[in-house]
């Protein structure tokens, strides 16, 4: 069975694998869709090292099979791939942290026993089945490929702890940014403000709901800022930009006593100045991946219309034509989210 697997600087090869068992505790799942996520984009980008296990993560797909102990899914079963429950057994969660367990991070970065040696750039993959959630027939599969970054908003928005009305500025508009602002809206907030220097994801802002979009290249973003909000500033940052230059600005625009939530990855580390940390009293909120459960809230989320996917994607790709989508997703701002058929 031919995977596909960045393997350096604008590099993917497609490797060929043994076909996936349904060995104890496992299932195969035929894959339906994968979406092209920014963590896949940076290492093609820069050549650093990136894990096999995680190189195609965002995917859907149909149960072809399963090992001896499975229960919660059957053959034919539509699965996405998320994180694993908390353990019950690790230290965080003996201390009452279930939400910080050990064992499901690992899961996160596919490690330890929820490695693989390729993710969802193939047309089928073996997994720990602890890891696949049953997605809901009111769901399209296009939808489906995409709950797993939309998961990723919601955890963040809920990390967050919005007060009703809160303001809310989201810094960039690509798919992490754009699911933010609806997953802020649907938790109370009252106005959410868009920064994002390409026409085409402003227009997407602005069409999902969005109540200003900012256009930094043309505008003074902290004077618009003050115009839109008023001289107390907005209550909460989004930083979805994953660039470094983003994480002080939000200490520079958010209220005083206000938060920043930070969503977005950045390869490279970031300069503060901690004095405007320290006189604004800021807070700041960092979320990665999500929970279990939150799967079940977001597909609820995208069932009753308050977080809309299906204009984020924006082009589909096949495994032979890989490179060429990595390359569109790099240079044309177009691009959204492309996902990847990897069927033959």
């Amino acid at each position: 069975m031919e995977a596909a697997l960045v393997t350096g600087k604008e590099k993917i090869e497609i490797l060929e694998f043994p076909e996936p068992e349904p060995t104890e505790g496992h299932a195969v799942v035929e894959i339906g869709l994968c979406g092209i996520c920014g963590t896949d984009l940076e290492p093609w980008v820069t050549g650093n090292p990136y894990s096999p296990s995680i190189c195609g993560h965002e995917w859907m797909g149909t149960v072809s099979g399963l090992g001896a102990g499975v229960t919660h899914i059957k053959e034919g079963d539509r699965v996405g791939v998320g994180v694993a429950p908390a353990c019950g057994a690790c230290e965080p969660c003996r201390a009452g942290h279930a939400s910080h367990c050990q064992f499901a991070l690992l899961s996160v970065l596919g490690m330890g026993p929820f490695a693989t040696p390729h993710g969802g750039f193939a047309p089928r993959i073996g997994m720990d089945a602890r890891r696949l959630y049953t997605i809901r027939d009111g769901l399209s599969d296009t939808a489906a490929a995409m709950l797993e970054p939309a998961t990723v908003a919601v955890h963040g928005v809920r990390r967050t702890e919005l007060h009703m009305g809160d303001a809310c500025v989201v810094l960039g508009a690509g798919p992490i940014g754009l699911l933010t602002v609806q997953a802020a809206f649907a938790n109370g907030a009252g106005a959410v403000a868009v920064v994002e220097p390409q026409q085409t994801r402003r227009n997407q802002a602005a069409m999902l709901g969005a109540s200003t979009v900012i256009d930094p290249s043309t505008e003074d973003t902290a004077e618009r800022i003050r115009e839109i909000f008023g001289g107390v500033g907005p209550d909460v940052i989004f930083d979805c930009a994953g660039i470094p230059s983003t994480i002080q600005q939000g200490a520079e625009l958010v209220r005083r006593g206000g938060k920043i939530s930070l969503l977005g990855l950045s390869a490279h580390d970031a300069t503060i100045s901690p004095s405007t940390w320290l006189f604004n009293e800021v807070t700041l909120i960092a979320s990665l991946a999500y929970t279990a459960e939150e799967f079940e809230t977001t597909m609820a989320l995208m069932q009753d219309g308050r977080i809309r996917v299906d204009s984020l994607h924006s082009s589909t790709s096949n495994l032979t034509d890989l490179n060429n989508a990595f390359l569109r997703l790099r240079d044309t701002p177009d691009e959204i989210k492309i996902l990847v058929d990897p069927r033959p």
